[in-house]
C-alpha cells in the first residue's frame, strides 16, 4: 500500500484520491454551462440575459445556506454521513436535467444542485485541514485548489464541444460526484485511523504550526510583534476578525474574477466568436488556476512576501486585457493571467482559515463561514455589475463588467500594498520569517 505524508505522520494514498475528489464536484454548479448561456439564449426565444444567468446564479444562491447548515452540523461521526447524502443529491440531480424541457424545470434544478453541493463544499477543505499540517498542508491545499479547477477546464471544454449535439448533454458533467462517492470508505476516520503511521517525535517542522496560547501569551506577542502577526493560534474575538478580513479578501477576488463566467460568453459573441472559441477561453481561466495551485509551494517560496500582491496585480491585468482587446488571443491571455493570480490566493486563504480556526473541531465550521463567503461573492457578480451598468449609463458595453473589476481589483491592491504585512496579505502564515520562535509549537490531531 502505498503512503502519503502528513506533516504528523502518513496515511495512505488512496485516502488522499479520495479526499482531493471531493474537490472535482466543488466548482461545477453553475459554471460548468456557462458556455452554452449564448445557446440557450436562442433555445428558449421568450426569456431575457438575466433569467438565463439565473441557472449560474441560483446554484450559488441555494449553496450557500447548506454551506452553513453542514458547517454547523458536521460532526467527526457524522461528516461521511452528511458527505454522501450531499453527493447522492449532486448526482441525481445531474440525471434529472435530462429530462428538462423548460427554464422553469431547469430553475428548480438548479436549485436541488446547489443543496446537495452546500452539504458538500466545506468538506473538501476542512478534511484535508483535519488530517494534514504545516507544509503538507499547503501543499495538498494547492491541490485541491487544483483538481477543482482542473474539473472546470474538463467541463467547459466538453459542454463547449458536446452542446453542439444537443444542449441537454452538457448536464453529463453533474455525474461527477459519483466519483467521490463510490471512494466514500476509503476516507472515513475508521479506515484511515486502521491504516495510518506516526512520526515517533513531533510533527515534520515542528515551528511551522502554531501552538495554542494563554490570553497573556496573546497580550505580550501583541505588544511586541504588531506586524506579521505571531506564530500561534488566535482565540475568541481575534481568530473571528481574522477570518473576517480573510472573507473580504475572498468575497473581493471571487466578486472581481467570476466576470469571466457570467460575462465573456456575452462579450465573445458581441465580437463575432463561437461557443467553442467561449469554452477554450473560459477554460484557460481554470487552468492557470490549475497551474497556480500544483505550483503554489514553489510559488510562495520564490516570491515569499510579494507573493499576494503580484498575485492581485495578475488578476488586473488580465482583466483590463480583457476590457480593452478583443480578439481572441487577447481574451485567452487575459483570461489566462487571472487565472493565474486567482489560483495562487485562493488556497492561500484555504491555509489562512486553517491557521486561525481555534482546532480541528471548529474547521469545517470555519470553512464553511469562508465558503459562504466564497458563494456570495459569485452570485452577486450579475446583480452588482449590472447596478453599476445602470448607475453609469453602460447597459449596452459589453466590456464595462472587466473594466469596472478592474478598478475594484485596484483598490484592493492599494490595501494589500499598505497591509502587506498584516496577516491577510501574507503570502501564507506558515512561512513567517517573522514568527515568534519562543511561541513555536505542534497542534496534535483532535
Amino acid at each position: 500500500m502505498k503512503y502519503v505524508e502528513t506533516g504528523y505522520g502518513k496515511i495512505p494514498l488512496i485516502s488522499l484520491v479520495a479526499i482531493l475528489s471531493i474537490s472535482l464536484t466543488v466548482n461545477l454548479p453553475g459554471l460548468a454551462i456557462s458556455p452554452i448561456m449564448g445557446k440557450l439564449n436562442e433555445v428558449f426565444h421568450n426569456v431575457t440575459e438575466l433569467e438565463i444567468q439565473l441557472l449560474t446564479v441560483l446554484p450559488n444562491l441555494v449553496t450557500i445556506p447548506f454551506i452553513l447548515c453542514s458547517g454547523k452540523i458536521c460532526t467527526p461521526k457524522n461528516q461521511m454521513f452528511i458527505l454522501g447524502i450531499g453527493l447522492g443529491l449532486y448526482a441525481l440531480t445531474g440525471i434529472l436535467y435530462f429530462f428538462a424541457d423548460s427554464m422553469i424545470e431547469l430553475i428548480l434544478l438548479s436549485c436541488l444542485l446547489g443543496v446537495g453541493c452546500g452539504l458538500v463544499i466545506p468538506l473538501a477543505a476542512s478534511l484535508i485541514s483535519q488530517y494534514f499540517v504545516g507544509k503538507a498542508r499547503t501543499k495538498q491545499l494547492g491541490m485541491k485548489s487544483s483538481l477543482s479547477n482542473f474539473s472546470v477546464i474538463f467541463a467547459t471544454l466538453f459542454v463547449g464541444w458536446i452542446a453542439s449535439l444537443n444542449w441537454h448533454y452538457a448536464f453529463i458533467v453533474y455525474m461527477v460526484p459519483v466519483i467521490p462517492l463510490v471512494l466514500i470508505p476509503f476516507m472515513t476516520g475508521k479506515y484511515i485511523d486502521s491504516h495510518k503511521t506516526v512520526n515517533p517525535g513531533p510533527p515534520l517542522e515542528p515551528h511551522k504550526e502554531p501552538v495554542i496560547p494563554s490570553d497573556d501569551d496573546i497580550k505580550t506577542a501583541k505588544t511586541i510583534h504588531k506586524a506579521p502577526t505571531p506564530n500561534f493560534h488566535f482565540q475568541g474575538h481575534t481568530a473571528l476578525m481574522l477570518l473576517f478580513g480573510i472573507m473580504a479578501l475572498y468575497f473581493g477576488m471571487t466578486y472581481a474574477t467570476e466576470v469571466v463566467s457570467y460575462y465573456l460568453p456575452f462579450s465573445m459573441k458581441h465580437y463575432g466568436l463561437s461557443t467553442g472559441d467561449v469554452g477554450v477561453a473560459t477554460a484557460m481561466f481554470f487552468t492557470s488556476a490549475t497551474i497556480s495551485g500544483f505550483l503554489l509551494t514553489r510559488i510562495i517560496d520564490f516570491f515569499k512576501d510579494k507573493t499576494m500582491q503580484l498575485a492581485i496585480f495578475t488578476c488586473i491585468a488580465g482583466l483590463f486585457l480583457v476590457g480593452g482587446i478583443h480578439h481572441y488571443w487577447a481574451y485567452i491571455a487575459g483570461v489566462f493571467l487571472m487565472g493565474l493570480g486567482y489560483g495562487v490566493v485562493q488556497p492561500v486563504i484555504y491555509d489562512k482559515t486553517s491557521y486561525v480556526a481555534p482546532n480541528t473541531a471548529k474547521s469545517t465550521q470555519y470553512f464553511a463561514y469562508l465558503l459562504t463567503c466564497n458563494y456570495i461573492g459569485i452570485s452577486m457578480v450579475p446583480f452588482i455589475v449590472n447596478a453599476m451598468k445602470r448607475l453609469f449609463d453602460a447597459s449596452a458595453d459589453p466590456n464595462f463588467s472587466f473594466i469596472f473589476n478592474g478598478f475594484v481589483v485596484v483598490g484592493i491592491l492599494a490595501i494589500a500594498i499598505w497591509k502587506r504585512h498584516s496577516f491577510v496579505f501574507e503570502a501564507d502564515p506558515n512561512y513567517s520569517k517573522n514568527s515568534n520562535p519562543a511561541a513555536s509549537g505542534t497542534k496534535a490531531p483532535e
